[in-house]
């Protein structure tokens, strides 16, 4: 799945699609420039993991940073441009539907198509719309990414994005899953890289929580878990440690 890395490394992950410092000045709503933060989750293919226990739905699995969002409201775009995928639109509402189902106070408010770029992918300061959407991406080993502003003083989320990579040695798909995903079938075998739409993005939903990824064998039941396998569809679900998270974010 995704690593999170630091400010240093994005030149060199992400030399292609980001281009602007990770640390840049902007207006703050008549209060002077304050700092922004950019920080960007990578979602990768399955890798080894660190050993650490055996795998578990334990309740504390979860890792938060001290990012957040002034209000537990959160909305957001679907820009379809380039999807490989007729219905990914229902993936993606889904899958934050999924959070809002929660009992946190946490709420997706999804506000319909946008024909906006995908911010931060193309530009080099937030535009203070979070959209999800599609490009092509350099590493295809990357499935996707997510990308957060901040404020660096408040530690206040201000702009999210979310990229699905359109690389040929992935293929996308938004199917049917009927009862739990963790025991449902995997998804038609391609001689590609086999993405499930609903699944990567209530993983990525949740960096937009701003959790953290996990790399742990005994994380690797939860949604939160850093890597996605080939064709998998469990991430669908929320497992007790991303219930947990978004709880202890937003009680």
């Amino acid at each position: 799945m995704k690593k999170r890395i630091t400010l240093a490394l994005i030149s060199l992950v992400l030399a292609l699609i980001l281009v602007a410092p990770v640390v840049v000045s902007a207006a703050d709503q008549g209060k002077g420039p304050p700092d922004l933060e950019r920080i960007v989750f990578i979602h990768s293919k399955f890798q080894d993991v660190k050993p650490g226990g055996n795998t578990s739905k334990n309740p504390a699995l979860y890792s938060y940073s001290r990012y957040h969002w002034s209000s537990p409201t959160i909305p957001y775009y679907y820009n379809p441009s380039g999807s490989p995928v007729t219905n990914a639109e229902q993936g993606v509402t889904t899958s934050f539907a999924t959070w809002n189902d929660t009992a946190s106070s946490v709420y997706f408010d999804y506000k319909g198509i946008t024909t906006a770029y995908v911010p931060g992918v193309d530009v080099a300061l937030p535009d203070y719309k979070n959209v999800v959407g599609w490009a092509k991406l350099n590493d295809p080993d990357t499935i996707g990414l997510t990308i957060i502003w901040s404020n660096s003083k408040t530690k206040l989320v201000v702009d999210v994005d979310t990229v699905f990579n359109l690389d040929s040695w992935l293929t996308w798909s938004q199917t049917s899953v009927s009862g739990d995903p963790d025991t449902a079938p995997l998804l038609t075998n391609t001689s590609a890289y086999d993405c499930d739409v609903q699944g990567i993005m209530t993983h990525e939903a949740g960096h937009w929580l701003v959790l953290n990824d996990l790399y742990t064998n005994a994380a690797a039941a939860q949604t939160m878990y850093g890597y996605a396998s080939d064709r998998e569809v469990k991430k669908r679900s929320l497992e007790s440690g991303d219930i947990a998270g978004v709880l202890k974010i937003y009680p």
